[in-house]
């Protein structure tokens, strides 16, 4: 017995999977209304608002809580529309951050289908370039980039098969972020686990990304700094896709962290991950941080 409670107290702030869906109704509404104020005041598809938050709610239905899919088919047919129109014009091209985005956060979407295609013509030098804002994050400018070529991996591998140039493309992006040096970001450690190939190396990248989980039961943006919401959704989104028990301690912990961290309105206060912002919070890194809070939590619940 004395065992036992000393192992409880060294496991801090367990919640289980109830509890995880009240965070989540809480948050939903924020998502919800700040996105659609995004589209009609920015009218456009932003890799750190509309990515995310369709791909939060897109979380959301697949659970018992469920959401409005008849909400979710308006507003992707509305980004699909965007990212069309920046494709056919000769001055832009659709941002591959949010194409694969939109991609692996809305599976088995019809809108975003022929995305696949405009990818490969976005390469340089056998990877992706991070584009945007993302570039002016804190940490090293290969791990953005390696980044942003790994999410790519993990969108585009699934709707590869019958495509050669496709397939061909991946392999060489794999070789080339192996290349890099260790990495310093959590997402970068998330998205190494979602890209592993075989179950040796999937147990080592999760491994290493649950030795950087802090005290409180959640992730920092940079390994072993303060926790915050992004990184923890980030982190519970991998473990989930890697197929960790949403009643594995590290989970239940990870959930504690972000039940007592969601501010009333069903936020949460994220400092934001570029260089220039000093780790000052601000609107658009704590909906972002949020979106991705969501996403980790409705992975994590058993569907």
């Amino acid at each position: 017995m004395r065992g036992l409670l000393i192992f409880s107290l060294l496991l801090p702030g367990l919640v289980g999977a109830n509890d995880a869906e009240s965070i989540i109704r809480k948050a939903v509404p924020y998502l919800e209304s700040n996105g659609v104020m995004w589209m009609q005041e920015r009218k456009c598809v932003s890799c750190h608002q509309i990515t995310s938050m369709l791909w939060g709610l897109n979380e959301t239905a697949q659970t018992e809580i469920g959401f409005d899919r008849k909400k979710l088919e308006e507003w992707r047919k509305w980004a699909a529309e965007k990212m069309a129109a920046m494709e056919k014009d000769p001055k832009k091209k659709p941002p591959v951050d949010n194409i694969v985005k939109l991609m692996a956060g809305n599976y088995a979407s019809k809108e975003f289908s022929e995305f696949a295609n405009w990818t490969t013509k976005q390469t340089t030098n056998d990877h992706w370039k991070a584009g945007g804002q993302l570039p002016r994050q804190k940490r090293p400018a290969r791990e953005t980039d390696e980044v942003t070529t790994m999410w790519a991996i993990f969108a585009l591998t699934p709707v590869s098969k019958e495509d050669k140039k496709l397939k061909a493309t991946i392999r060489k992006a794999r070789a080339w972020v192996t290349e890099g040096k260790p990495a310093v970001s959590t997402e970068w450690r998330v998205v190494s686990a979602l890209t592993s190939r075989g179950k040796k190396q999937r147990s080592q990248r999760i491994k290493q990304l649950l030795d950087w989980q802090n005290d409180d039961g959640g992730w920092g943006w940079i390994g072993g700094k303060v926790s915050d919401a992004l990184a923890t959704g980030l982190a519970l989104y991998g473990l989930a896709q890697s197929g960790i028990s949403d009643t594995e301690a590290a989970v239940e912990r990870a959930r504690g962290y972000l039940a007592g961290s969601q501010r009333e309105d069903g936020s949460w206060k994220v400092p934001s991950t570029k260089t220039a912002n000093k780790g000052e919070p601000n609107p658009i890194s704590n909906y972002w941080g949020t979106a991705w809070a969501v996403i980790g939590l409705a992975s994590a619940l058993d569907r």
